[in-house]
C-alpha cells in the first residue's frame, strides 16, 4: 500500500516537472524567421496614396495590425507569391488577434503602378485585407526606410525595367509602431519567399513575445 502512495507521487510529480517544463520551453520559444525589435520603434508620419486615391497616413495604422511588405505590381515572380501567400494565411493570422489584421501593399515603382493598375492587381488578391498603394520617391524612400527595408531601381530606359526590392515582411502594431519583421529562408535556387507554414508558426511566438515584453 505504502509503495503504491508512494509510486503514484513520483508519477505525479514527473507529470508536475513536465508540465512546467513543457511551459517554460514554450514561453522561451524563439521564432524561427522572425526578427522582434527589443523596443517598438514609432514611425514618423508619412503619406502615401491607396489604389482607391485615398491618403495613406500614419492614422490608418491606428486600431489595427498591419503586414507591411513592398514590391511592384510588375515584379514577375516573388510579389505575387507573397501576396498569395499572405492573403492565404490572413485569416488564421487575424483569429490570432484581438485588432483587425491588414495586409499593405507598397508599390515602389510609382512610374508604372497607378491607381487603376494597383486597384486592378490587388483585387487578384483578397480586396478586404489587402491595400495597395504608392507615393513618389520623394515620399517612398524615407518611409520604406523606416521600415527597415530597401528598394532601388536601375537608370534604365526599357520599359520592362526590373526593381530590386526587400523580401521580408514587416509587423506594425495597432499603435502605429514598428515591432517585428519576418524573413524569408535563403536556399540557393529558391526564390526568398516568406513560407506560408512558417509565418503562421512564428506569428504567435512574435506575439507572445512582444506581451512578455
Amino acid at each position: 500500500m505504502l509503495r503504491n502512495i508512494v509510486l503514484g507521487l513520483i508519477a505525479l510529480a514527473a507529470v508536475a516537472a513536465g508540465a512546467m517544463f513543457y511551459k517554460a520551453q514554450q514561453q522561451s520559444a524563439e521564432p524561427s524567421n522572425a526578427l522582434v525589435y527589443p523596443q517598438p520603434r514609432t514611425l514618423s508620419d508619412f503619406s502615401l496614396t491607396d489604389q482607391f486615391g485615398a491618403t495613406v497616413d500614419r492614422e490608418r495604422l491606428y486600431g489595427q495590425w498591419t503586414l507591411a511588405f513592398v514590391g511592384y505590381t510588375y515584379c514577375p515572380d516573388i510579389c505575387p507569391l507573397t501576396l498569395a501567400k499572405l492573403a492565404g494565411v490572413q485569416p488564421d493570422l487575424a483569429a490570432m488577434v484581438e485588432q483587425p489584421l491588414k495586409i499593405w501593399f507598397i508599390s515602389v515603382d510609382p512610374n508604372r503602378d497607378t491607381v487603376e493598375q494597383l486597384n486592378n492587381y490587388v483585387n487578384y488578391f483578397d480586396q478586404a485585407a489587402v491595400i495597395g498603394m504608392t507615393a513618389g520617391h520623394e515620399q517612398l524612400f524615407p518611409f520604406v526606410r523606416q521600415l527597415g527595408l530597401m528598394y532601388a531601381i536601375s537608370s534604365t530606359t526599357e520599359p520592362n525595367y526590373l526593381v530590386d526590392h526587400s523580401a521580408s515582411i514587416v509587423l506594425i502594431n495597432p499603435q502605429g509602431q514598428l515591432v517585428a519583421m519576418f524573413k524569408p529562408p535563403l536556399k540557393v535556387g529558391e526564390l526568398p519567399v516568406v513560407s506560408s507554414e512558417q509565418l503562421l508558426a512564428d506569428f504567435p511566438l512574435v506575439l507572445r513575445k512582444l506581451n512578455q515584453a
